[in-house]
């Protein structure tokens, strides 16, 4: 008895003796806090003006010069009434109570004006007087909240200035709308959870082009490299052409697929696609891009569910309009990734009067579990 209990003992002690260097291994790579995990939101912040208007004017018109006027001044009070600081606010609001390790968001505006104007389309000098800046209205909104974000990357898309009437001084004024898409990096985290480097951005080669008007309608992307609890990917936010242009639209996606989503590294890909996921608006981006590799962890999680992101009328004023597609998406590309939770995020903004919503589009927030 003695004997076996003393053999016992000696190959306890030698067992311990050789898993003695594995365990401190196996006990650093626990992850502190429970599963891995990652966290992300995407938002189309909406400029609140329908500046199709502008854009669709015939410069060939004899009373051109005059309908531009009507129209642009139309757009930048339409902006202003939409009440671009209560709205991002909302959206701030939304990003404070799921705090995403990333956030994309697009049409991340900045309305800017010259007063007295040069009466010439672009301006002979840019306006650089800021009327209302969305990127921030929704980083103070956040701070007020709690929420300690960080500007990752953005890209300047779209940046045109044109004449308009001011309603106040009765002169005529230049409005300048820059179109943004930025990503937004959580900051409060410990030490070490979460690290983003490389940031990149650009626009498209393929765009919408007015020579009439010397406008170039562009769109882009912005990406940053992420390592979150051990894990490291690539996350690309982007905007891509209307569905009015599918074949424009594709072109652009393929850019995306040549460009920065063209890497060794997994691939998180967010932001508003105009291609509708339950393919209801004629275009074929999304099909073409689950093509290319990439899953949706809505179908996946919600598979019965169309999960409708845009269709709010372009005031923001009608409870009864409804969402009529699926445009605003979170993609993914690499066996790393589990889809764990999927959100539809269309909160109110809680008023009495318009705006009741922060924007045309709802967000969408997304739970991975990092394998």
């Amino acid at each position: 008895m003695i004997r076996r209990v003393v053999r016992t003992f000696t190959i306890l002690v030698l067992l311990a003796a050789t898993l003695a260097p594995i365990t401190p291994a196996l006990a650093g790579q626990r992850d502190v806090g429970g599963k891995r995990s990652f966290n992300t939101f995407t938002q189309n912040a909406y400029v609140g003006a329908d500046i199709g208007r502008v854009l669709s004017l015939d410069p060939s018109d004899p009373w051109y010069f005059i309908k531009l006027l009507e129209a642009v001044t139309t757009t930048y009070y339409e902006l202003l009434a939409s009440l671009p600081e209560v709205r991002m606010a909302g959206i701030a609001e939304r990003i404070a109570s799921r705090k995403p390790e990333l956030v994309a968001l697009q049409e991340v505006s900045l309305l800017r004006k010259q007063s007295p104007g040069d009466l010439v389309i672009g301006g002979q000098e840019p306006a650089t007087e800021v009327v209302t800046d969305f990127l921030q209205s929704i980083l103070d909104a956040l701070d007020a909240q709690g929420a300690h974000y960080a500007v990752a990357a953005v890209t300047t898309e779209m940046d045109v200035e044109m004449p308009m009437f001011n309603q106040v001084t009765g002169e005529i004024d230049d409005a300048r709308l820059t179109d943004r898409e930025v990503i937004l990096v959580r900051t409060d985290l410990p030490p070490g959870y979460l690290r983003v480097s490389n940031p990149q951005g650009g626009t498209f080669a393929n765009h919408i082009v007015i020579p009439s008007m010397g406008l170039s309608v562009l769109r882009g992307w912005c990406s940053v490299d992420v390592f979150v609890r051990g894990r490291k990917f690539r996350y690309i936010n982007t905007h891509l052409e209307e569905e009015t242009q599918p074949e424009l639209q594709w072109l652009q996606a393929l850019e995306l697929l040549q460009g920065p989503a063209n890497t060794s590294l997994p691939v998180v890909l967010a932001g508003d696609f105009n291609s509708d996921g339950n393919g209801a608006n004629g275009t074929y981006t999304y099909d073409g891009l689950l093509d290319a590799g990439f899953s949706d962890p809505w179908t996946k999680l919600h598979p019965t569910d169309l999960g409708l992101t845009w269709g709010h009328d372009p005031v923001l004023a009608d409870p009864t309009w409804p969402l009529v597609w699926r445009i605003d998406l979170v993609l993914y590309d690499g066996d790393q990734f589990e889809p764990d939770q999927a959100t539809v995020v269309d909160d109110e903004l809680g008023r009495a009067m318009p705006p009741f919503w922060p924007s045309d589009h709802a967000g969408v927030a997304v739970k991975f579990q990092l394998k």
